[in-house]
């Protein structure tokens, strides 16, 4: 059986990340594993690191892991680099000469990414949004194996959510094919959810021929919904026009109707300053979690169901 191999790879500003790589020596599939995109985002983390301590008998392939993808903001506990203020899931393929973030993206796209069959993404909520427990892929053509939809199909979230359009900057903006996890988990740590994510995980390998199917889990007994909407969630939420505080009047995950009040703006006072209304049916997928908001914050979005067969 393969052993995992640790390489470390280092840049400057004390950045660099851990590359964990398990080679079964025949011919297959390159699959990567990200845990920490945002450091805030904890289950994916220790999800991805119980990946890479499992000695899988793996069929065909390699499997690549980098724990902590974000070590600066995994640190600093959020969802941004306390180096320079930049998210990572945004500035993706990055910049060899750019800000510490751009360059650690850099980094990571030429030396894991290029050339990937498939990249998890495991992400969460974090401490901005709550979001319901998902798993989404681009749907733009460049997939040409039809990867994406595999893989989320077998991950076993409780939706699976397609994006038509590829928009710049994230992890996935230059991966042909790839997939990426959200769940409901502002903290504490929820280790029910690592095992869920871990066991998405093995069910995609499977799902590949990678490992033997009767290593992972039975799928969950309820079929994912499949809801679909455009690639950028942040320009596809809607906005609040006034400072103020947030007030939700639905919940991740819940079933609106066109017209549906969705959340308030109010002031100290409880005057209603804004209203937000939902645009079509759908499903409330992303939900602004803390109070406060300023003009032009992304508050609220839905998507509707996916009638693609």
């Amino acid at each position: 059986m393969a052993a995992w191999t640790r390489k470390r790879v280092s840049l400057p500003e004390n950045q660099g990340f851990d590359r964990c790589t398990l080679d079964s020596g025949k011919p297959g599939l390159r699959v990567v594993v990200f845990g920490g995109t945002h450091g805030d985002e904890i289950e994916g983390i220790l999800a991805a690191n119980r990946v890479a301590n499992t000695d899988f008998k793996l069929l065909s392939g390699i499997l690549e892991v980098v724990p902590v993808v974000h070590e600066a903001a995994y640190h600093a506990d959020s969802r941004f680099s306390p180096l320079d203020g930049g998210n990572l899931a945004r500035v993706f393929p990055g910049d060899p000469n750019g800000k510490p973030t751009q360059r650690l993206a850099h980094a990571l796209q030429t030396q894991v990414l290029n050339g990937v069959d498939l990249l998890i993404d495991l992400h969460t909520a974090g401490q901005i949004y709550d979001i319901p427990y998902l798993v989404g892929y681009i749907d733009d053509g460049r997939d040409k194996k039809g990867l994406g939809a595999r893989a989320c199909k077998a991950f076993g979230a409780d939706f699976i959510w397609r994006h038509e359009a590829r928009v710049g900057g994230r992890t996935l903006s230059d991966v042909d094919a790839a997939i990426y996890t959200e769940a409901p988990l502002p903290g504490p740590t929820d280790m029910g959810f690592v095992d869920r994510y871990y066991d998405g995980v093995l069910r995609v390998l499977a799902e590949l021929g990678m490992i033997d199917k009767s290593v992972a889990p039975p799928p969950p007994a309820r079929p994912a919904r499949r809801i679909a909407s455009g690639g950028d969630v942040d320009k596809d939420l809607q906005s609040a026009s006034h400072a103020g505080i947030y007030i939700p009047k639905v919940r991740e995950a819940e079933r609106v109707r066109k017209g549906q009040l969705l959340a308030q703006i109010i002031d100290i006072e409880g005057k209603v300053l804004q209203e937000l209304q939902a645009p079509f049916d759908g499903w409330v997928v992303v939900s602004q979690r803390r109070p406060h908001v300023k003009p032009g914050d992304s508050v609220v979005g839905i998507a509707i169901d996916d009638t693609k067969s």
